[in-house]
């Protein structure tokens, strides 16, 4: 590995989506010319590994067959409509030995029985856990993957759910019980809400976008970029600022890694 690199693993699904820029969306049965498309891959896990690794680290993704998703991208603010097909292979089964060397093992509760197989060879070998908490995926039987976790960064609809609270200082209270290191609660454009067990908590505005042209995977970019942070020790408002702008970056084009391939990093 490159010096100040690390060796993170992901336990996630990754995807293979296609995406259209429409005029607007419709419920009724019509044809419409695109005015863009393209092709990439995805994934809340896959994809902030992918951001990890452009920061030159060593990532290794836990999954089966991909999934694939269309995405259909409304041209005058960046709205999406998804349909996917999930993939139909068996989770896969998780070797220890990979966590060999690890600084970091990132899960979002995809593959639960891997994920539970990976925390506990995590915690025996003393590997910082990340949970990525995406809007509309709480279910309760992923709690115990995410108390699990040492580093939480979670969407305000995830917060709200797990906590059973909507005042951001009781979910704040809550989620950041032990062995909880880090809270990051995501809100969008309103930005994000940043806590730790020792009493530190700001806000990180959200970037402007321009253009605004696809939202698709700018929360798994945030999540990798502020996974870099954390883990070269960067002061956290650096984490935070760092994130956030490159998840504006990403929104500035077509596809879910569009950052990537956007001339970043340089």
């Amino acid at each position: 590995m490159a010096h100040g690199s690390f060796k993170v693993i992901g336990i996630g699904a990754e995807t293979r989506d296609e995406f259209f820029i429409v005029p607007e969306f419709s419920a009724d049965e019509r044809v419409a010319e695109a005015a863009a498309h393209a092709e990439d891959r995805g994934g809340p896990v896959a994809t902030a590994l992918a951001v990890l690794q452009a920061h030159v680290h060593d990532c290794i993704l836990v999954d089966g067959e991909p999934a694939r998703a269309v995405i259909l991208v409304r041209q005058r603010d960046g709205a999406r409509q998804i349909v996917f097909m999930p993939a139909t292979s068996p989770e896969p089964v998780f070797d220890p030995r990979c966590l060999d060397g690890a600084r970091l093992l990132h899960i979002n509760g995809r593959h639960e029985n891997t994920c539970r197989d990976a925390i506990r060879a995590a915690q025996a070998q003393n590997v910082e856990i990340s949970f990525d908490g995406g809007a509309g995926r709480f279910r309760e039987s992923i709690r115990d993957l995410f108390e699990a976790s040492h580093l939480r960064i979670v969407s305000r609809d995830f917060a709200e759910k797990a906590s059973g609270r909507s005042e951001r200082a009781e979910m704040a209270a809550i989620l950041l019980k032990s062995p909880a290191r880090l809270l990051v609660i995501t809100e969008g454009t309103a930005g994000s809400h940043v806590w730790t067990p020792e009493g530190v908590h700001f806000h990180q505005p959200a970037f402007k976008a321009e253009p605004l042209v696809d939202t698709t995977g700018c929360g798994d970019v945030f999540h990798g970029a502020f996974l870099h942070g954390w883990i070269s020790r960067w002061p956290l408002e650096r984490c935070a600022e760092h994130a956030a702008w490159l998840a504006a970056k990403n929104a500035e084009g077509l596809g879910g890694r569009h950052v990537l391939k956007s001339g970043w990093p340089r």
